[in-house]
């Protein structure tokens, strides 16, 4: 879970929001999101009453959350960054 605060936030094409997991145990990533952040805008709901919008995403392999579609492995997150810079 993560909060992105209302008030900042400024949606571009040159901006994207970035959610990693980390195992802290092993200093790892184990899974990431990378989401464009018009995109993010669109999908998130009303900022809650601290002006935060709330970004949650479930962890099981087999979820079928919102969020889903912008989930990485480690070994993915590298080459899908590259893929966002080439398209900027």
């Amino acid at each position: 879970m993560a909060f992105v605060r209302s008030q900042t936030f400024q949606p571009r094409t040159d901006l994207d929001m970035l959610f990693v997991a980390v195992d802290v145990e092993r200093g790892a990533i184990m899974t990431a999101r990378l989401i464009p952040s018009a995109t993010f805008e669109a999908m998130v709901t009303e900022p809650n009453s601290g002006g935060r919008y709330r970004f949650s995403a479930s962890m099981k392999p087999d979820s079928k959350d919102r969020w889903t579609p912008f989930r990485l492995t480690a070994a993915e997150l590298p080459r899908r960054i590259l893929a966002r810079l080439a398209e900027l």
